[in-house]
């Protein structure tokens, strides 16, 4: 372990941390609610495509899950949608530039609730308890989103008063372990590596992306009880609430019981 003080923040990965996907969204829906947000836009501009919007959207969404599989195969970039947004209208004969693209880009961002994004039992609690001992609590997550995209999701999952700052992948153009939405998140902080924690579920990502920075880090297993030893963390968790048990927060100085409403006693790894 690293923290030779007290931690002065916590810093959490997303999905299967915080939330997981509790169902699958209809895809025909999203594709619907994109078209309406963004077909403002392209009606400013005096555009007319020779495809249905959700038909294109659908298409530049599919592009980025084939280039980021590419592109995690070589190392850490990110893709950057607004980029396809580009050439996907270029495939239809239509120029756009760069501030319009990234005004398409913001414009069709869904919010996290509509793809059946849903708070672990115990999120909730265990950060208010953090916030509670006066810690800082941070974000850090792989989504092709920028921080301030992702901050309109907080209000609804009841999180806004309970987060200080996010790194995401689409404000660094590269995603976990790469260092640096590590080193953004805790920049926005103001925290040394050496005085914080990192919790994900990803051993490579987040693990290791953390400990080569310095940070503490805590494994969150959900379940796995078979899952191959991670030789970069210092602690491994099924649930947020075993967090509040481990001796760099003082075990036992605070009010939420360590056990969690998670239903990780059955070995329902799939489930997450």
């Amino acid at each position: 372990m690293n923290l030779a003080k007290a931690p002065q923040a916590i810093i959490f990965d997303l999905g299967g941390t915080l939330w997981f996907e509790a169902w699958r969204p209809n895809e025909d829906e999203i594709w619907r609610m994109e078209a309406e947000a963004v077909r403002p836009l392209i009606q400013g501009w005096g555009v007319r495509l020779d495809i249905r919007l959700e038909d294109l959207l659908r298409d530049i969404w599919h592009a980025y899950e084939l280039a980021f599989a590419h592109e995690r195969s070589r190392g850490h970039r990110d893709v950057s949608l607004p980029a396809l947004v580009v050439a996907g209208l270029a495939e239809h004969g239509v120029a756009v530039g760069r501030e319009q693209a990234e005004a398409w880009w913001r414009a069709s961002w869904i919010h996290a609730r509509h793809f059946g994004m849903q708070l672990y039992p115990d999120t909730l609690d265990v950060l208010r308890e953090l916030k509670g001992l006066g810690l800082a609590v941070g974000i850090n997550t792989d989504r092709p989103c920028t921080s301030d995209m992702l901050e309109r999701d907080l209000p609804y999952f009841g999180l806004a008063d309970l987060v200080d700052a996010i790194a995401c992948s689409g404000d660094t153009g590269f995603v976990k372990p790469h260092a640096s939405s590590f080193e953004l998140v805790l920049g926005k902080l103001g925290v040394a590596a050496d005085r914080c924690v990192m919790v994900g579920d990803s051993c490579e990502r987040d693990c290791a992306g953390a400990k080569a920075l310095g940070m503490t880090t805590v494994l969150k297993l959900n379940g796995r009880y078979e899952a191959n030893a991670c030789p970069d963390a210092d602690y491994a968790i099924h649930d947020l609430a075993e967090l509040l048990a481990l001796p760099f927060l003082g075990a036992g100085r605070h009010a939420v019981s360590a056990q969690s409403p998670n239903p990780h006693e059955d070995n329902n790894a799939d489930r997450y």
